[in-house]
């Protein structure tokens, strides 16, 4: 069989000299911190969990150099203690149910069992320690392991690992309590590691400065583990904790440092402290960077009962992030002061909060409101209006007929909220809205008579030459997917208009040379086609200012003008093409 020179370290992680039987002063005397003892834990569980059934074994492969070899030739975790069931009674007696360990057990069989991944065997070698059969030496050095067992998720390991360490930790010099100083501290963010983390730090009356120095320079769980082991035990102010969560670069920190803070000021029972913690929270909503953060800091502060309704009025009306507008609208409609607040969300510049506050109308008694909302310019809030209109017996088509059957008492949401109602008969009273005075009418007119399909693509050539930028904008949209109709408009006198036209050739990959004169004949473009025949009755010549003749236009055979600027030392023609 093919050898090969390996290291005796390089290769060999602490877990994997264990299993080769090593001695625990020469397999872990490396592991001098905290970090080191849990990655040996993880290390020896995941190893030893592999083994899925007696006779069966899961082998991993390794590279050691260019071959691959199985991992049986360095260090095969099948051979690792386990927890042999009772065998049959073969004359001599049936075999025992326990660990399958030396009798005595060995040194690196001991630490093995500590970190096995089979909390029977876990638990057998926490009776060793704690009945005292393990030399001193060895005892003392599998103490971190000990600790982190007081932290497991089996009771009964749990319970045995804590009665093994309290004795030794009474004994325990202020020199040997540093030493577990830190592994106590990042025992302390596990969910059953508060018992590890008080009876370490609670002796040294907190955390020693040089477990905070090193818990500050790990990774983000470490540093929180430290700030929060400080915290315990009170070695942390109201103003570092605000401080931390304004400029630490951690979320996490940010976030915990929020809700700790808070936290005191919560359980001091003073007022004062309270309002300060209050006034500190709204402005760090609007000075934190994540917005996720945002949004967790301000649902623990709701759940909390940290925010008064007006704050929740003023997060909800006047903040910048939308988001938080809208929790902050949820959070004020479900507190049992939200009706006292509804006028102020009304007037909300946020369309979410005013759909959500008339809807909320019906309940607070001021179900006859609802209406004034049937002309509001979104059209969620129209319709949350329509249906709790309905809901209370209303008809809200019919407020929307007398409206627009008056054209001194109409207004632009009217009509749209006409046309949103669906019915095609009402397109008689939309067409003469077509002839307002009120560009911003005249301009929803058109686009409701194209909700209910009650104007033709044709129809829409004259409202190209309206006065309003509004009205024209509005035309070409409902020509858009007609390029006959489109190409007429090239020659229009406001420049804006040719622009939008060549965008809207150019956006529906139309052919450049479609929309030249000199290139041939276009291909035609269905137009689109109303609802039903004679829907569309235009009103009297010169009635509507875009109706007007204009002498200026070009005619369709002339040479089409550039719409570019001439360049210098070139004629003003030289841009158009012959």
């Amino acid at each position: 069989m093919r050898t090969y020179r390996l290291g005796p370290t390089q290769l060999y992680t602490p877990a994997r000299r264990l299993l080769l039987g090593r001695r625990v002063e020469a397999a872990v005397g490396a592991c001098r911190q905290a970090g080191d003892w849990l990655r040996l834990d993880g290390d020896v569980h995941r190893g030893t969990s592999t083994v899925t059934d007696r006779g069966r074994t899961r082998h991993n492969r390794i590279r050691v150099g260019f071959p691959r070899v199985d991992e049986r030739e360095t260090a095969d975790w099948s051979r690792a203690p386990y927890w042999q069931a009772p065998g049959p009674d073969t004359g001599n007696g049936a075999r025992p149910e326990g660990p399958s360990w030396s009798v005595p057990p060995t040194e690196s069989e001991i630490v093995l069992c500590l970190a096995h991944a089979d909390p029977r065997m876990r638990a057998a070698a926490l009776a060793l320690v704690e009945a005292r059969a393990l030399p001193e030496p060895v005892a003392r050095l599998v103490v971190p392991l000990v600790l982190i067992r007081s932290a497991d998720a089996d009771e009964r390991v749990r319970d045995l690992a804590r009665a093994a360490l309290a004795p030794r930790l009474r004994e325990a010099s202020e020199a040997e309590l540093r030493e577990l100083a830190l592994l106590a501290v990042l025992m302390g963010a596990r969910a059953r590691g508060h018992w590890a983390r008080d009876a370490i730090l609670g002796p040294l009356g907190g955390p020693p400065a040089e477990a905070l120095v090193q818990a500050a320079n790990g990774g983000h769980g470490s540093r929180l583990a430290g700030l929060r082991a400080a915290a315990a035990h009170g070695q942390l102010t109201t103003a570092e904790l605000w401080a931390l969560a304004a400029q630490h670069p951690d979320e996490s920190v940010r976030r915990w440092a929020v809700r700790t803070a808070a936290d005191l000021a919560l359980t001091s029972g003073q007022r004062t402290a309270v309002d300060d913690a209050r006034s500190w929270l709204l402005r760090h909503l609007d000075t934190e960077r994540a917005y996720g953060v945002r949004l967790e800091t301000f649902a623990w502060a709701v759940r909390a009962g940290l925010l008064r309704a007006p704050d929740l009025a003023d997060t909800a009306v006047g903040h910048a992030y939308r988001k938080l507008r809208r929790h902050g609208c949820d959070a004020l409609l479900a507190h049992p002061d939200a009706h006292a607040h509804l006028d102020r969300l009304l007037a909300a510049r946020d369309t979410y909060v005013r759909a959500a506050a008339v809807g909320r109308l019906r309940d607070a008694g001021r179900g006859d409101e609802v209406s004034r909302y049937l002309t509001d310019l979104s059209a969620a809030v129209r319709a949350t209006a329509c249906r709790d209109l309905r809901a209370a017996g209303g008809d809200p088509r019919a407020h929307y007929r007398a409206l627009c059957a008056d054209p001194a008492a109409v207004v632009p949401p009217a009509v749209i909220g006409l046309a949103e109602q669906g019915h095609q008969e009402d397109a008689d009273l939309l067409h003469p809205l077509t002839r307002h005075p009120d560009p911003a009418v005249r301009a929803r007119a058109l686009s409701a008579l194209r909700m209910l399909r009650a104007l033709p693509d044709t129809a829409l050539l004259p409202f190209a030459d309206d006065p309003d930028p509004a009205v024209r904008a509005t035309a070409l949209t409902g020509m858009r997917e007609s390029a006959a109709l489109l190409r007429g408009q090239l020659h229009s006198r406001h420049e804006r208009v040719r622009a939008r036209v060549l965008d809207l050739l150019e956006w529906h990959r139309l052919n450049r040379a479609d929309s030249c004169r000199c290139c041939g004949a276009p291909a035609s473009t269905p137009v689109r086609r109303v609802a039903g025949p004679g829907v569309w009755r235009p009103g009297p010549a010169g009635s509507m200012p875009s109706m007007t003749a204009r002498p200026d236009v070009t005619p369709f055979g002339a040479p089409f003008p550039s719409l570019r600027p001439p360049r210098q030392g070139t004629s003003g023609t030289s841009g158009t093409r012959p």
